[in-house]
């Protein structure tokens, strides 16, 4: 699992390079949703950024996994891709070199929705953890900042010009769900509480684990997932909705990918696999049934 750790350290350097040429006075940022809606949910997960040495080879795997399709934005320093299913944007590329050495650099960073990035960012600071990338204004985009919790999983916060997307039940190749791998679940939770205004319920997770619920605005959002060994490093793990978990990691294997974790009898209700990317960004898939026939969000 040391791998994971020098594509952390590639990430925090993207991000405030990232930062530094593209605030108020850079480009125009796409914004994260077509339709304004002026709505913000603290604590819900509205966006991604995959950050990935090679975007072109990102953009076909992904295209094949799940059938994304893309814009390309040129800006002065490098292109940026935006991640479109069903026409509706739900995420972002941006290109980092990766260094010589390193076998793989890829990543996705979440980003939450909260009311103000600034208050956001001292409250992860006044609870252990620490800013990557301070408050920017990125134009067109909204406010942003990047933050590692107290054990070093980086995620973003966010608070859109336009709004959140409409809140509804996500689509297939969509995003269904956020789980942070994490070595202490409680602490975790007691971290991230403040910060997505989040409701904690107590679970037992796969394997007996520890498991805790983040709830906001009367629906689950998120889950901390206590892992097994401690020697590994702290995540937020995105997961896809598909239509069939077996077909999908086949072709994720066929693709490039490597499965990592099998799909799963059914867990939470739906069945689960995870994968690795070819770069090395790790993304999970769930087979879940639509809300209208009797399941609802997670």
């Amino acid at each position: 699992m040391k791998s994971l750790i020098r594509p952390f350290i590639v990430l925090t350097g993207a991000l405030v390079l990232l930062a530094a040429g593209c605030a108020t006075t850079g480009p125009q940022w796409p914004a994260i949703t077509d339709v304004p809606t002026d709505a913000r949910i603290q604590g819900r997960w509205v966006w991604a950024e995959l950050m990935a040495d090679n975007i072109e080879s990102a953009k076909t795997f992904y295209s094949e996994v799940f059938g994304w399709e893309y814009d390309t934005i040129a800006s002065e320093n490098d292109a940026y891709t935006v991640i479109r299913t069903g026409g509706r944007p739900i995420a972002g590329m941006i290109h980092i070199a990766k260094p010589a050495e390193a076998v793989r650099s890829a990543r996705w960073l979440p980003l939450m929705s909260v009311p103000d990035a600034a208050y956001a960012a001292s409250l992860a600071t006044s609870g252990g953890g620490k800013v990557l990338v301070p408050p920017k204004k990125f134009k067109g985009r909204g406010t942003a900042a990047v933050i590692a919790d107290p054990e070093g999983a980086p995620f973003g916060v966010l608070r859109s010009e336009t709004g959140d997307p409409i809140d509804e039940f996500p689509a297939y190749s969509s995003w269904f769900w956020m789980e942070l791998w994490a070595k202490d679940a409680e602490k975790m939770g007691v971290f991230y509480t403040p910060i997505g205004n989040y409701q904690l319920t107590r679970h037992e997770g796969p394997g007996d684990r520890h498991e805790i619920r983040l709830s906001a605005s009367g629906f689950p959002r998120a889950d901390i997932l206590e892992i097994e060994r401690q020697d590994k490093p702290s995540t937020w793990v995105p997961y896809v909705r598909v239509k069939d978990v077996l077909k999908t990691v086949a072709i994720v294997s066929r693709a490039g990918g490597k499965i990592v974790v099998d799909p799963s009898p059914e867990i939470r209700g739906g069945k689960v696999a995870v994968f690795v990317d070819p770069q090395g960004a790790v993304v999970a898939v769930v087979e879940w049934k639509d809300e209208n026939e009797g399941e609802g969000k997670p």
